[in-house]
């Protein structure tokens, strides 16, 4: 990290620096500080928040000393500044921080200490600019019953700040800000005024409540990094409502720059391909619809995976070659869920629905001898065509305005259900390069004989 706690090589520059910067009183010393023994960086998804805990080691006199932070250029939110003596048995206290009067980007700690002594801290603060994102690497098998998944996240710095061998942790999960980050990081005085030296209690608690839910993380045991380049792995924990990713050793991250990583990579997940045709969701076409479960048995659903997009390939044979299938992105998925991957239209597919038959049947009249309702009865045939050179599994969707219907003489399907009063759905597997029809009777009943008819039992 390059803001301006600094080691004890430049103390002799630091000290002029602040012989002009800061008033000399009596018994206040400047601090010497060691380099970061430890950052921990941990970004939240999808908002604009990353909370850094920088720790390092005092030198300090005995009597008041003083500790000078700096963040020119930085998306860190002056607001969110906080110091913590790590070690509870030492004789050292926190007197006040300060923000000199005309100035943006510095902050002064007054650390009083009963004698000469090292004391271990933490810096915190918020900054924005920090993001990451998920993407997935799904590879069919040539007969589409199995794909190989890998998970990446990739992490950029826009913050102005370079993280130097940081221990990097992901969040996922939604939080209410009352005031954005980089809005706070944009003043030009901390709390919107020179002055001000402690911010109000609304704002201070708020911020005191975020900062404990990010802390609220267990710690866990990390990979040291090894001299070898080797794969970062990514620890996996839930926190209630929120997911927590750890970066197994520590990666550095240099501001205006990216770094993607492995997630996880699972060689065999179950998974199926599915030509779904529902005019209401897709229009008058068929597409492919690949889908796999979240769960154990398909080798995942240790941990939910966060939204993302997926880049889907098919294997077309065992020596390598694949087409590319599609683009498709997804919702956060927790553990147990099925996931459906929309990979557009399928161009060898075909559904057509017609109708053959039409009737009014059952006509009833009032006391006036007026029409008053009747049996509007059709029977439908579903044209299906698989043009591939592969069996295809097809789900057909079929919308109903009029929830009063019945189903008769169904046949050609493999299975049909009742969704819900307004929809009904059939599933047929065609073999490659042949057809078949779906044919079915529905009777929707109009004005009164919504309510003098006996239904007759769907089939």
């Amino acid at each position: 990290m390059q803001h301006a706690i600094r080691c004890n090589t430049y103390l002799i520059l630091l000290v002029c620096i602040l012989t002009y910067a800061v008033p000399a009183r009596a018994g206040i010393d400047l601090t010497a500080v060691s380099q970061s023994r430890k950052i921990q960086v941990t970004i939240y998804n999808p908002a604009d928040l990353t909370m850094v805990t920088d720790s390092r080691t005092l030198h300090l006199a005995g009597g008041m000393n003083q500790i000078r932070f700096s963040w020119t250029g930085t998306r860190i939110d002056p607001t969110s500044l906080a110091l913590a003596i790590t070690d509870p048995s030492s004789d050292v206290t926190i007197e006040q921080m300060r923000f000199p009067p005309d100035t943006k980007d510095l902050a002064i700690w007054h650390v009083h200490a009963e004698k000469p002594c090292q004391a271990e801290i933490d810096i915190t603060y918020f900054t924005s600019g920090l993001f990451w994102e998920p993407r997935y690497m799904a590879f069919l098998s040539p007969d589409r019953s199995q794909i190989r998944l890998t998970g990446y996240v990739r992490v950029q710095n826009r913050s102005g700040e370079d993280y130097d061998n940081a221990r990097i942790r992901l969040v996922v999960g939604k939080i209410h800000l009352l005031d954005r980050i980089s809005d706070l990081a944009d003043r030009p005085y901390p709390y919107g005024r020179p002055k001000t030296q402690f911010p109000d209690n609304r704002q201070q608690d708020a911020y005191a409540q975020g900062k404990a839910l990010l802390e609220s993380a267990p710690k866990m045991a990390v990979q040291k990094s090894m001299a070898a380049p080797a794969p970062k792995k990514i620890e996996k924990t839930g926190l209630s409502e929120y997911f927590l990713y750890t970066i197994a050793g520590t990666q550095t991250i240099a501001r205006n720059w990216s770094s993607q990583l492995v997630s996880f990579d699972v060689p065999e997940v179950s998974a199926n391909t599915l030509y779904v045709y529902d005019e209401q969701r897709f229009g008058a076409r068929a597409v492919q619809m690949l889908t796999f479960k979240n769960n154990t048995a398909s080798g995942l659903g240790k941990f939910p995976l966060p939204g993302g997009g997926f880049r889907v390939f098919h294997k077309i044979d065992q020596k390598g070659g694949m087409t590319f299938a599609g683009i498709a992105e997804t919702d956060y998925i927790p553990a147990g869920k099925k996931v459906e991957l929309l990979l557009g239209t399928a161009r060898r597919m075909k559904v057509t629905p017609k109708v053959t038959k039409f009737a009014k049947t059952n006509l009833a009249f009032d006391d006036l001898g007026n029409l008053s309702g009747f049996d509007d009865v059709r029977t439908i045939a579903l044209d299906i065509t698989n043009f591939s050179d592969q069996a295809a599994a097809f789900e057909i969707t079929r919308h109903q305005p009029d929830p009063d219907f019945t189903i008769t003489d169904i046949s050609g399907q493999d299975r049909f259900e009742k969704i819900d009063q307004n929809r009904f759905r059939f599933f047929v597997t065609l073999e490659p390069g042949t057809e078949k029809t779906i044919c079915y009777t529905i009777t929707t009943y109009k004005g009164d004989r919504k309510w003098q008819q006996i239904p007759v039992p769907s089939s």
